[in-house]
């Protein structure tokens, strides 16, 4: 298991939660081995009780066939607030005179901390590019890079006229110099992705490169990232040998935000959720 849960009383969270239903934002509900739905938070309930709280968290209908999933069983939900994962479980229940479920939480909650960097598989789920300017001179620290006619290398240029034009217009003068790779998974601090062989002569352990990363049509620069590793990959068109490329960086607090507003968002049962379902069955 790669995630610690650190268990929290209720009290420590009836704050965060109120919050999040005072603003109708949007958390996640499962059941065991199943995929999670989106429900939108809409009010909090907090029974005082002498020994405990009861928690009653509402949420609109999405439903009937949606709801009938999880209507009179022990489900499980996962909020993000803070660039923090919380996680519970509780009963759900159909309050039919407002039209909406109800989950009554049970025992604790648990707030997720992932022992390893968190990492979002971007291929083939995400559009993420990592993009790098071309040059001339051979000294310079910017990647220089010619690009033979390939496919990838046209739909790279399609994406560049269409999402760069604007977004980055303010930045850089000529659109055209730039050249891009689809990345296969990023983290707050680090990148990877394939080049073709003559193209990875470009990246050495020696160069701190500057670049930017378009993210679902949000643009991030980053500069002085350093090479982690150059592996064999696969082989490509015309049996050209292929090349994994690993790059790291320093945390950008705009880039680690959007990267955490992905991950919580992610509708596919991810390893965290089946993590805490094995560790509440414990």
């Amino acid at each position: 298991m790669d995630t610690n849960f650190l268990e929290l009383e209720i009290e420590e969270v009836i704050t965060k939660i109120q919050m999040l239903a005072d603003n109708k934002e949007v958390v996640k509900i499962w059941t065991k081995g199943n995929d999670s739905s989106f429900y939108r938070l809409c009010d909090l309930l907090v029974l005082k009780l002498p020994d405990k709280s009861d928690v009653l968290m509402s949420f609109f209908s999405e439903g009937e066939d949606r709801d009938a999933t999880l209507i009179g069983k022990k489900a499980f939900i996962s909020f993000h607030f803070n660039e923090v994962d919380y996680f519970a479980e509780g009963m759900m229940i159909k309050d039919e005179s407002n039209d909406k479920i109800i989950l009554r939480l049970e025992g604790k909650v648990y707030r997720s901390e992932k022992r390893g960097n968190e990492r979002l598989i971007t291929f083939p789920h995400h559009q993420v590019y990592a993009y790098f300017k071309i040059i001339q001179q051979e000294e310079s620290n910017v990647v220089s890079i010619n690009r033979t006619d390939e496919k990838e290398y046209k739909d790279f240029k399609v994406k560049q006229k269409t999402d760069l034009k604007e977004k980055l217009s303010r930045k850089i003068d000529d659109l055209e110099d730039l050249v891009g790779f689809r990345t296969l998974d990023i983290s707050k601090n680090g990148i990877a992705f394939v080049v073709g062989e003559n193209e990875s002569i470009h990246f050495k352990e020696e160069k701190k490169l500057s670049f930017y990363i378009l993210f679902n049509n949000e643009v991030f620069l980053i500069k002085g990232s350093k090479l982690v590793y150059k592996v064999n990959y696969l082989s490509g068109s015309e049996n050209q040998n292929r090349l994994k490329i690993g790059l790291t960086y320093n945390p950008s607090e705009k880039l680690t935000n959007h990267l955490s507003e992905v991950l919580s968002k992610s509708s596919s049962p991810d390893l965290t959720q089946k993590e805490f379902e094995d560790f509440v069955d414990q």
